[in-house]
């Protein structure tokens, strides 16, 4: 059976930063229009941000699994004196 990795990410960003109450811009992942800022400034919604990073994670997770149908090493059966 095949394992399931789940990502979930939660930013907070209740820092007055990421908010920008007098201009919308386009979100840098989906291009809706947010007044919300990332860390950098850019135009890019929370939930956006979220996914983009639990996606990333996932990818490196992922690449880290090993396949458990590959066999462990035999383990030597010598016990040490």
């Amino acid at each position: 059976m095949a394992g399931l990795l789940v990502v979930r990410v939660h930013l907070d960003w209740t820092a007055p930063g990421h908010y920008d109450r007098d201009r919308s811009l386009p979100c840098r992942v989906c291009v809706t229009n947010t007044k919300m800022r990332d860390a950098k400034g850019a135009a890019c919604h929370q939930s956006c941000a979220e996914d983009e990073i639990a996606r990333e994670l996932l990818g490196a997770g992922q690449a880290l699994i090993t396949d458990e149908r590959v066999p462990a090493p035999a383990r030597s059966l010598e016990v040490a004196r």
